[in-house]
């Protein structure tokens, strides 16, 4: 996909989550509503499948495209699986199947897979309750678990969105095969997929919290004027600037290098800081407002919960910064510099 075709689908795409995912579609499905209308708009649009080829009834587009849907869909709190289903459909058109309609999401873990069959319990699986399929990733081999054939025990997320536990009891499976995304690669991918998101999220904490101060008059002018509120915004900015530059570079590197292995540094680094970083971006936007960051009726809420929530999600910054630690650990001193500046893990 070119630019011109990505920024049509992106400014299309903006317009409408701007005008279908309004705050009253976001509190809806923490009830338990489930948007059917909203999804079937997702899918006959063909955002689920911009990045699977066209052979297989996709849009054609890279990973860099379907990544930079990611961080539109953050940044308006979109309460569907559209990025779990992306990602899914992209996986499983790499190991030769053809996508089917439907949400779906990932289910990443300590999974078996012998003759068409899975077996294992994967916790925090975001969408358990709604999602059609399961794709899970064994070695190098993928399956897709039709959702009749597994046990979800719902589990909501901070964020309110219906995540669970799904138990697969040698579940068969619909689809099987050999894939060059490994089940590591698989868990980058989605790590890189959070990180995404987390960007476009932070992007509207930021506006959110810059907006409200300019407009919040106390002591007969704006608090944005206030020393300690401009120290606060421009805290919230760099954060939010580290994270959006990690994961646009992860992105880069993702897509230049490969599905199969490309950016893997730059992944790891790129979750590292969105999840270290999330929990001080929510902090100091919930300070900086008041009493007003705090009301179910603001919208911050909405993107504040879900950094809490895509901090864990795909590993913490404890979990990438250990693997980037123990990488530069065995790699050796001399390794260290040529290894950061060349993006990448140490050898």
């Amino acid at each position: 996909m070119d630019r011109e075709t990505r920024d049509m689908l992106l400014e299309t795409a903006d317009r409408f989550f701007t005008e279908r995912c309004g705050r009253a579609v976001v509190n809806d499905v923490e009830k338990g509503v489930w948007p059917s209308d909203l999804w079937k708009e997702i899918e006959e649009m063909g955002l689920p499948l911009v990045a699977v080829p066209e052979d297989k009834d996709g849009a054609g587009g890279t990973l860099a495209d379907m990544l930079a849907l990611m961080r539109l869909a953050g940044s308006h709190a979109v309460p569907v699986p559209l990025a779990e289903t992306a990602l899914a459909n992209l996986l499983v058109a790499a190991a030769g199947g053809t996508p089917a309609a439907g949400p779906a999401t990932l289910a990443l873990g300590a999974v078996t897979l012998s003759g068409g069959r899975v077996s294992g319990t994967v916790k925090r699986v975001p969408f358990a309750s709604v999602a059609e399929r399961f794709v899970v990733v064994a070695g190098d081999t993928l399956a897709v678990v039709p959702a009749a054939a597994v046990t979800v025990t719902d589990t909501p997320s901070h964020a309110g969105e219906p995540y669970g536990t799904v138990s697969f009891d040698n579940a068969a499976a619909s689809f099987s095969g050999k894939s060059a995304v490994t089940a590591d690669r698989a868990f980058e991918l989605a790590a890189l997929m959070r990180a995404m998101q987390m960007a476009g999220a932070a992007d509207r904490v930021l506006a959110t919290a810059v907006e409200y101060c300019k407009q919040r008059v106390q002591f007969g002018r704006p608090i944005s004027t206030f020393q300690a509120i401009q120290q606060m915004l421009a805290e919230l900015a760099s954060y939010a600037a580290a994270i959006i530059a990690s994961a646009e570079t992860a992105t880069r590197d993702a897509d230049e290098g490969g599905l199969a292995d490309g950016g893997r540094f730059s992944i790891a680094a790129a979750k590292t800081q969105a999840s270290d970083f999330a929990q001080r971006m929510a902090a100091i936007a919930h300070q900086s407002m008041g009493a007003m960051g705090f009301t179910h009726e603001h919208v911050l809420h909405h993107y504040t919960r879900r950094l809490w929530v895509w901090r864990r999600d795909f590993g913490s910054e404890t979990f990438w910064g250990e693997k980037i630690g123990a990488a530069y650990a065995k790699a050796g001193p001399e390794a260290l510099w040529p290894a950061l500046s060349a993006s990448r893990f140490a050898a």
